[in-house]
């Protein structure tokens, strides 16, 4: 799945960048209007590794470089735009984000990481293995990610790994101490001077088959503030879920449309994500359920969601997703990696979703006969990861077992409660109009 681009290519992409089309001058260039991508990152003649799958710029720097004052040229997708801008000197002491814009108002961040190479920064694991099985893992020291296949039988509940990593650093777990590695595991190696990088470690049985864990359905509430029906609305979903299968439902409050614009003491939960998904409707509360009736520009009032949830409860669950966060609560960084794997052959158009959601605000909310300031609003939906509509899969077949891997990074805003925040993560097929085969839900911390 890697797509890395390697410095050949960055200097082929610099140079047809010189030669691109100038939106105010040229012909518009049809199809260019969501490119948001990195094609060069560079430091004077450091190139960076630019990963696509994880997002991550890498820069490799000799020892003594001084990182806390460097100015990056970059070449981005044409018409688009990049904030921190080219050319603006940033501390790269820390990891630090660049969010690219398209022509569209799509965007995509990339974390850029500079390394230096003296003793006291250094924080690879340089091996990992599992010595009692004679196996050793696949490291990508670009995506840090660490990889095993293992025989079916293997019980991976238990597995004590050996684990090398650079010198005068510590690992975390520490090396000799048993894992369960049914879901990937978080470890974090730090430096002698206290710097930390993360590493994920994903085990994967040969030809075993995984264990589902049942069909999880989403449904999306469009609501708003400032609309009188939409608690009552939201209670009768509610009400659905404890109903009918408390663990494998999932109400996702979406705040969009004229009613949940901000004013007076009102919050403001507006996301451009949101608004994409709401479609232009003019009122609320609306629903969907596994995004039925989303594409054709209709949704569902309270009164018939029940019939679809409960008939998509019975669904052949064709994904199994596993979400493992990583919050550092000092810088609020967030690190998530996603596995997904296909239950089932499959033919479709796949795309992955992930969303960041809060639980548990209190706010003003209109009622009928006046407004409760102490509203508990749940499950509010704050943004995506990867866009409003994700990022595609490769290609348009799946075959049972076939695992795909991603990851993202965020900072979670100052404003929000990370004890309350959630990871929603669905996968959906665009070409059977957009509908969610599957959805997780896992707390950041």
């Amino acid at each position: 799945m890697k797509r890395i681009l390697r410095i050949g290519m960055a200097l082929l992409a610099a140079m047809l960048f010189m030669n691109a089309c100038d939106v105010e001058k040229e012909p518009y260039i049809q199809g260019a209007e969501d490119e948001r991508a990195i094609l060069v990152f560079r430091v004077d003649s450091v190139y960076g590794t630019i990963d696509e799958d994880t997002k991550m710029v890498r820069l490799d720097f000799p020892a003594g470089t001084d990182v806390t004052h460097l100015t990056p040229t970059i070449t981005i997708s044409n018409y688009a735009t990049i904030e921190p801008e080219s050319g603006v000197a940033q501390d790269f002491t820390n990891p630090v984000y660049y969010t690219v814009t398209s022509m569209s108002g799509s965007t995509t961040q990339y974390m850029v990481e500079a390394v230096v190479h003296d003793a006291d920064n250094e924080k690879s694991i340089l091996s990992f293995r599992f010595d009692a099985l004679n196996e050793s893992g696949v490291i990508d020291q670009i995506a840090r990610k660490i990889s095993f296949v293992l025989p079916a039988e293997t019980d991976v509940t238990q597995l004590v790994p050996t684990i090398e990593v650079s010198e005068g650093a510590t690992v975390d777990p520490a090396s000799g101490v048993a894992q369960d590695f049914t879901n990937p595991v978080i470890y974090t190696v730090t430096a002698q001077n206290g710097t930390t990088a993360v590493y994920t470690v994903t085990v994967i049985l040969e030809g075993g088959d995984v264990e589902p864990t049942g069909k999880t359905v989403l449904i999306k509430d469009f609501t708003g503030a400032r609309c009188v029906n939409c608690p009552a609305a939201a209670e009768h979903a509610h009400n659905l879920q404890h109903q009918l299968d408390e663990d494998h439902i999932f109400i996702l409050s979406v705040h969009a449309g004229f009613q949940a614009q901000p004013m007076g003491s009102f919050p403001d939960f507006l996301t451009d994500e949101g608004t994409a998904w709401y479609n232009n409707h003019d009122s609320n509360p609306l629903f969907t359920v596994d995004h039925v009736a989303l594409t054709e520009g209709n949704t569902l009032n309270d009164a018939q969601i029940d019939a679809p949830v409960a008939e998509a409860l019975l669904e052949e669950q064709s994904f199994e997703i596993v979400v493992g966060p990583s919050y550092d609560a000092t810088t609020r960084q967030l690190q998530v990696e996603v596995q997904t794997v296909a239950l089932n052959d499959l033919d479709g158009e796949f795309y992955i979703t992930v969303c960041l959601v809060e639980d548990h605000i209190t706010g003003w909310q209109t009622i009928p006969g006046g407004v409760d300031k102490e509203y508990d609003f749940r499950n509010v939906f704050r943004g995506t990861l990867n866009g409003a509509y994700g990022e595609a899969f490769e290609g348009l077949h799946v075959d049972a077992n076939d695992a795909f891997y991603f990851s993202y990074n965020t900072e979670i805003n100052a404003d929000y409660n990370a004890d309350e925040c959630y990871l929603m993560v669905y996968v959906y097929d665009k070409s059977q109009d957009d509908k969610i085969l599957q959805t997780a839900v896992k707390k950041i911390k």
